[in-house]
Formats: C-alpha cells, sequence, structure tokens
C-alpha cells in the first residue's frame, strides 16, 4: 500500500506534537526540536526501535541473501525519505497544477503506468536470469531518475520530470523481486517477521531524515536533495552487485523458449485464477489510497502551504509508528494469518479519511500519520505473506510482479483522478474518493478473499 520505503507509544507521542506545537514562525520549530528530541531518546530506548530490531534479528536466521536485501533495503530508505518528502512540493514549485502533479504520479509514482508495465518483466526475468540483474538495472534507473530531477530544478524545466518519472518508474521493479528474496531466504513460519524486518530497516531512516531533507530543501532548494540521494542510490548498487547471492538457479542461456515468452505476455496482467478476488482487492485498495494519500503532500502544500520540513515532520511521525508497531504485527501475521490482518488495515481507512477531510491544522495531521503508518505496517507483510503462502517458490517473483502490474493496470489513474476532483471540486473531494473505495475493498477481503493455507500451494503451474 500505502511504496515504498517506511507503535502504540507513538499514538500518544504524536498527540504531544500537536498539542505542543505552535504554527508561528519563529517558535513552532524550537518547540518541536524539544519535543522531538525526547520522542528520538524514547524511541530508542529499550522499548524503541533498536530493541524491536534486535527481537525480529532474533527470530530471523540472517544468511547472507538476506542480509543484502536488508543493507540495499537501508540505503534505499534513506534515499526514498529524502526524496519522498520534497517530490510533490518541489513539482508543484515548477509551476504544476494539482492535476499535472497526478498525472506524474500515475506515469511513474505509486502504482503508475510504467511501473505496471515494467513489475511483470522484473518478476519474470528475475524468475529466468535471477535477482540480481534486476536489482541492479533497477538502481541505475533510479539514479538517471534523481540526476534529471536535479537537471528539471537547475533549468526550471517542468518537461525534464517526465523523462525522470518514467524512469523513477522502470527502477520499481526491484519491489517484487526483493519480496521474492525474502520469501525465499526464511522458512514459512518466520515470513512474516522477516517481511517486517525488511520493513523496519527501509523505514528506520525515515524517522530523522525526511525532517533533514525537509530543512536543507526549505533553506537552500529542493535541488540540494536530489544528487545526494543519486549518492545513496549508488550505493545500493554496489551493495547487490558485491554481496548478493543467488539462492535458486536462474535458467540456463537459451532454455527460455519463445513460446515461454508469448505465454508469459498473455498472463502477465491476468490474476491466476485460484488469487482472482485477493488482486482484485489490492488493486482496488491501490486504487483508493492512489487518488488521497497518493497527493496528499501536495494537497497540503497547495491548500494548506505546509512546509516542506513540516511535511518531514508528518513523514518522521509515520515512520517511527511503522517502526513501533511492524514486529508485533510481524509476529501477528505469523500467528493468525495474512487475511484478518488485512481486513483490520483496510477497515483504519474510513477514520482517517474523516480526519483529512475535516481538519486543517498541521499539529492534527501530525498525529493522523500514527493511524496511516498503522494501514501500511498491517498491510505489506499481510501481502507478502499472502502471496508467499499460495504461490510455489519458482513462481513468486513472476506473481509479484504480476500482482503489482494487475494492480497498476487499474490504479494507475488514480492519482491523476485525484488531482483533477481538487482542481475542479475541492480540497475535500480526493479523500471522499479514496473513502468510498476503500470500503468497497473491505468488502471484497471480508466476503470474497479466501484464507490461504499454508501447506498447500495453490499456484503451481505456469499456465493459468
Amino acid at each position: 500500500m500505502h511504496n515504498a520505503s517506511f507503535h502504540l507509544c507513538i499514538v500518544h507521542w504524536s498527540l504531544r506534537i500537536g498539542v505542543d506545537i505552535s504554527i508561528a514562525k519563529g517558535n513552532w520549530q524550537k518547540k518541536f526540536d524539544y519535543k522531538f528530541s525526547a520522542i528520538m531518546l524514547s524511541a530508542f530506548s529499550e522499548s524503541g526501535p533498536m530493541s524491536v530490531l534486535a527481537s525480529l534479528r532474533s527470530r530471523v536466521f540472517l544468511n547472507q541473501t538476506l542480509i543484502a536485501v536488508i543493507a540495499r533495503s537501508f540505503v534505499s530508505g534513506i534515499e526514498q525519505s529524502m526524496v519522498g518528502v520534497v517530490f510533490q512540493p518541489f513539482v508543484l514549485s515548477l509551476g504544476a497544477s494539482m492535476s499535472q502533479l497526478g498525472l506524474l504520479n500515475s506515469l511513474g509514482g505509486f502504482g503508475g503506468l510504467i511501473p505496471t508495465l515494467a513489475y511483470p518483466w522484473g518478476g519474470w526475468i528475475a524468475d529466468q536470469r535471477g535477482r540480481k540483474i534486476v536489482l541492479l538495472g533497477a538502481s541505475c534507473a533510479a539514479m538517471g531518475a534523481f540526476g534529471l530531477y536535479a537537471v528539471a530544478g537547475w533549468f526550471g524545466a517542468l518537461l525534464v520530470l517526465v523523462p525522470a518519472i518514467m524512469l523513477l518508474g522502470i527502477s520499481q521493479v526491484y519491489q517484487p523481486v526483493n519480496s521474492a528474496l525474502v520469501g525465499e531466504s526464511v522458512g514459512a513460519k518466520n515470513r512474516g517477521s522477516a517481511y517486517s524486518l525488511v520493513m523496519i530497516v527501509v523505514i528506520a531512516p525515515g524517522i530523522f531524515v525526511p525532517i533533514l531533507a525537509g530543512a536543507v530543501a526549505d533553506r537552500f532548494g529542493f535541488t540540494f536533495v536530489f544528487p545526494v540521494a543519486v549518492a545513496f542510490e549508488a550505493a545500493a548498487f554496489l551493495l547487490i552487485w558485491k554481496y548478493l547471492r543467488e539462492r535458486r538457479s536462474a535458467a540456463e542461456p537459451g532454455s527460455v523458449a519463445r513460446r515461454a515468452i508469448f505465454d508469459f505476455l498473455k498472463r502477465a496482467w491476468v490474476p491466476p485464477r485460484e488469487l482472482r478476488w485477493f488482486f482484485i482487492a489490492i488493486a482496488m485498495d491501490m486504487f483508493a489510497w492512489g487518488m488521497g494519500f497518493g497527493i496528499l503532500y501536495g494537497l497540503l502544500r497547495q491548500e494548506y502551504d505546509f512546509s516542506t520540513t513540516q511535511l518531514g515532520i508528518m513523514s518522521s511521525v509515520s515512520s517511527i509508528t511503522w517502526a513501533l508497531t511492524s514486529l508485533p504485527i510481524g509476529r501477528l501475521v505469523d500467528k493468525i494469518g495474512a487475511r484478518p490482518i488485512l481486513i483490520l488495515s483496510e477497515a483504519l481507512a474510513p477514520p482517517l479519511m474523516l480526519i483529512w477531510m475535516t481538519q486543517t491544522r498541521f499539529e492534527i495531521f501530525a498525529a493522523s500519520m500514527s493511524i496511516f503508518a498503522l494501514t501500511a505496517a498491517t498491510w505489506v507483510p499481510a501481502r507478502n505473506v499472502y502471496v508467499t503462502q499460495t504461490v510455489e517458490p519458482a513462481r513468486r517473483g513472476e506473481i509479484f510482479g504480476r500482482l503489482s502490474a494487475f494492480s497498476g493496470v487499474l490504479a494507475f489513474p488514480a492519482s491523476y483522478i485525484g488531482g483533477f476532483l481538487y482542481d475542479n471540486v475541492g480540497f475535500y473531494a480526493p479523500f471522499v474518493a479514496n473513502l468510498i473505495f476503500a470500503m468497497v475493498t473491505l468488502a471484497i477481503l471480508i466476503f470474497l478473499v479466501p484464507t490461504p493455507h499454508s501447506t498447500t500451494h495453490v499456484v503451481a503451474e505456469p499456465a493459468e
């Protein structure tokens, strides 16, 4: 759900942030810095993310493949935290309307058209030729995207963002490959914990980095951020190139028949029969959140003139909540299964949308990010575990790619629709649409998605 890169106590902490921050220029940042410093110390105490990480580490055997994925995920988390908080305000600063921002997001952002077209190819190539080559290619595409972002900022060239966002969309092929690698690296009983471990590593930088990136952007300009993102993505490339070892054999060169390629193309954007309603639920969820959350930072910048630093604070609140809840949620997925957690996750959408539709104060939005983080922290590991419980190992990369592709085919216009609704109806309209489709998704999960059986792979043949 809900990129992505990245908890009970944080609800109280978030509310304290909201109560104690004054939005008046000159004094709100000092008050926030004091409170947030206290929060950081508490968050990294014995009950904080470091103990969460240690506990997860004791539950999951860290083989070399998983260590490489974790290291790459951490570096990527830093880069994503930097770019994620500044991108939408950056696009608006170049003179784009909300509809144009939504269009860019629909092309290459979360659930966009370009990653939709690339996902199944990435997953299939990873199954046929190995995971490493796909991850290296994804890093190259990301470096190109961030480099073009910097060029667009230097020359004030909005059109340069079109090829940049296309490259960023291509770079997202790493997501289904990462999911498959994690599933192959641990036993079935610990997959929920393993996915939560990787998720914590991705979102941990989001505790600090968004605020720093936002402050840098507010003081020095957006273009200072993107070259640094290129450097971090280069580090991710080197980590994968040097340390990742394949855990399964790729197909021999020449062994992939032409007919197999055509068979793949025919089924790439069609859900497997046994997972049809699960695929539909994931797609509806992506469509719903793309209309509201997909352009949230741009909406808040345009409507309420939130600074990039304030958006960074919101992102940090989300990351702290996500990090603190990932371990218990991972254990819960392992214990009671993926489907109940998916239902719980989607049930959090209505109260969150009501808050976003009716509130105007920064501190309320900051506190509400705790609720959003819970929706993501529950959704991501449950979705991944559902797939690994129903798909044989040799086809997981392909199925993860097909899931992302099918979702993207249905959901890619969502951000553009959200921007169009804002431009023509008003601020609340994207959130009303988000709420309606989230309720439809919830109904599908409750009544039509079956419970997976962890001992039986129902998707085992390449032809549907």
